[in-house]
């Protein structure tokens, strides 16, 4: 898919990374908002220099990794301590090195960070900079070392700590995690350990300029510009929408056929819950006639499951930074509204 214009955000991300590391960055948005996007291109930018080396890791092409699954992820078996992905070859990106006759078998988590802190520390010795990166990084929850549940330790707890380490304390490497997950980066917001520690970066819906400029670009007319400028937020959309038109479709048919698809798919969701159906239609008629509701002055304390329900199902997308509740793109908003 073409790049769209992300100007602001890439400024931010590529200044951010040359900066000394001194806390956990977040990078969070709606799904489907281009967080990954945006950060490959950085990467691909940066690594045309020879100081800067960027471990990155993208947890959605994987299922949800187990403990030995997670080894085999984000270390590489080699005679380095780090080690150019084999799999990303269009990308200049590390992965964790370690021995060829390193064994996996009970493996603790006290071992697993030693190797994740000596490849670190091998870039640093190269007179490099280290960049961590971990996309969906929340999809490794349920893994436990030493023990299952309670009576095991947390892995996703555990390399917070190491993050910590690496970030705030020892100012040694970047790690930046992204993630469409909101009540996630709620968990992580209102953890005390976590306070001054992490920073936050929005990656938002495409701004209606820069929509208006790339279908200008692509031939559409005056008016379907203006049409489709009221339903359009998120780059695929729109390379969707302009590969629709060469196969003959107008922008209104497209549109139309995007808000039945989504505005179906809420009801049956509906439909199929366990919950109050009333008490879903109620928190979805907050958005009636608005587009984005405030938390703290909108929403009741006996809503929230029902919000959470439809945060959990990307229907609704919680910004629990700016305290800002809205539909995950403006045609779900629209499909929200046809079922209401």
């Amino acid at each position: 898919m073409k790049f769209y214009n992300r100007e602001k955000e890439l400024h931010y991300l590529k200044t951010y990374v040359q900066l000394e590391p001194n806390s956990i960055l977040f990078v969070y948005g709606p799904k489907s908002s281009g967080k990954t996007t945006v950060m490959l291109r950085v990467i691909e930018e940066l690594s045309k220099r020879d100081d800067l080396v960027f471990f990155y890791y993208d947890l959605r092409k994987y299922a949800t990794p187990t403990k030995e699954e997670f080894l085999n992820i984000f270390f590489e078996k080699g005679d380095k301590k780090y080690l150019l992905n084999k799999l990303e070859i269009n990308l200049k990106i590390f992965k964790l090195g370690i021995e060829e006759n390193f064994d996996f078998n009970n493996l603790s988590l006290n071992d697993v960070f030693a190797k994740i802190n000596e490849s670190i520390n091998a870039v640093i010795k190269d007179g490099k900079k280290p960049v961590l990166i971990i996309d969906e990084l929340q999809k490794l929850k349920n893994i436990y070392f030493n023990g299952d549940g309670k009576e095991g330790k947390s892995l996703l707890n555990e390399l917070f700590n190491l993050f910590v380490h690496l970030t705030k304390v020892r100012h040694l490497c970047h790690v930046i995690c992204l993630t469409s997950d909101t009540l996630f980066i709620e968990e992580i917001y209102r953890n005390s350990t976590l306070k001054n520690t992490s920073e936050y970066y929005l990656i938002d819906w495409l701004r209606k300029g820069t929509i208006r400029n790339i279908l200008k670009e692509e031939g559409f007319s005056e008016e379907e510009i203006n049409y489709a400028l009221n339903y359009l937020s998120l780059p695929y959309e729109i390379s969707q929408l302009i590969n629709n038109k060469k196969l003959g479709l107008s922008v209104e048919e497209t549109i139309k056929q995007w808000i039945n698809v989504e505005s179906d798919g809420l009801k049956y969701l509906i439909d199929t819950s366990d919950l109050n159906e009333e008490e879903i239609y109620k928190v979805l008629s907050k958005f009636r006639n608005e587009i984005k509701i405030d938390y703290k002055k909108d929403v009741k304390k006996e809503e929230m499951k029902y919000i959470k329900f439809l945060i959990e199902n990307e229907i609704l997308f919680y910004d629990v930074i700016n305290g800002i509740i809205k539909p995950t793109s403006i045609i779900e908003w629209h499909a929200i509204r046809e079922i209401i």
